[in-house]
């Protein structure tokens, strides 16, 4: 594994996150724009990358690693929403910040991040058990993660919400796996390409909220700095002990323990503007994050492989 790769992958990233922020400083994007893209990505984009990333042969052993994974999710995500919870106790943050904060905090960027650095460390293997794992995160994201940033939808969990995009696509991927289905040819490129501008899309939308802030009202927030130090320090550190002792195949404790150590999911922003919450504080936890997440991934993965000794 190149190091150097894993890190000109977040500088990417990061850079096409800037060309948002320059877009709206110069009102190429507007509002009404960024709420379009954002609404694009969630309900087109992703669930084509999804569907496409999926899309191998069946294997007895591919399914067995893939049942262990799906197993490990439940349990990874309680621990985090444990630390989350309690970092929200512990700093007595309320109101619409409560759960913009639980949200930054327990989920990480593995689709829009967690994708192109997992394919660096394992090749396309690790992205077709990448997605099984962020089968969880998409059942969370669109449950709790709604209630969590919608500030009208605050009382309890529906289970109509697990009818959504994230969910449906990543079924039909499985079905497509499981019954050794190949796509057609051109429908595949077609949802390839649309699935290829997930990402570009999403960071270019958060970097247009962004015009919004300044960096030092970003570095001016304790809790946000607090936030970001728990997502990409203390969870992936705490998350890779626990997974280095648990009976799991290296390649799959590795591929969670990258995902975990992935920024603020830039759901957080997008979600937020979706459903009219603090989108401002949401895209100041994904930019921090971000930032930061060019020194501590590369960084992170370098101690994992001699850790778990991949």
């Amino acid at each position: 594994m190149d190091i150097l790769s894993v890190l000109s992958q977040v500088s990417v990233l990061f850079i096409l996150l800037i060309i948002g922020l320059i877009l709206r400083k110069f009102n190429i994007i507007d509002s009404y724009v960024e709420k379009g893209i954002s609404n694009l990505v969630i309900f087109a984009t992703l669930p084509a990358l999804l569907i496409t990333s999926m899309n191998y042969e069946f294997s007895s052993d591919m399914l067995n690693n893939g049942l262990l994974i799906l197993r490990a999710g439940p349990i990874i995500y309680v621990i985090t929403g444990i630390i989350a919870y309690l970092y929200i106790k512990i700093n007595k943050i309320e109101g619409q910040e409560k759960g913009i904060y639980i949200f930054m905090t327990m989920f990480p960027n593995v689709g829009f991040m967690g994708y192109p650095v997992v394919s660096i460390v394992f090749g396309e293997i690790g992205i077709f058990y990448a997605a099984l794992f962020n089968l969880w995160f998409n059942i969370l994201l669109w449950t709790l993660g709604v209630i969590l940033v919608n500030p009208k939808n605050n009382t309890k969990l529906s289970f109509k919400a697990l009818i959504n995009p994230g969910t449906i696509s990543i079924f039909i991927g499985l079905a497509l796996f499981l019954f050794s289905i190949n796509l057609p040819t051109p429908i595949f490129d077609a949802l390839d390409s649309l699935g290829n501008a997930t990402t570009p899309l999403a960071m270019i939308v958060i970097g247009s909220m962004l015009g919004e802030s300044t960096l030092t009202e970003i570095f001016k927030n304790r809790f946000l700095i607090g936030s970001t130090f728990i997502r990409l320090v203390f969870i992936p550190a705490a998350l890779m002990i626990i997974l280095s002792i648990i009976p799991l195949p290296s390649m799959l404790a590795g591929i969670i323990a990258i995902l975990m150590a992935m920024p603020t999911a830039a759901n957080a922003a997008i979600f937020a503007k979706r459903f009219d919450s603090d989108y401002k504080l949401a895209s100041e936890g994904v930019f921090l994050s971000t930032l930061l997440s060019i020194i501590t991934i590369p960084l992170f993965i370098s101690i994992l492989m001699n850790v778990l000794e991949l």
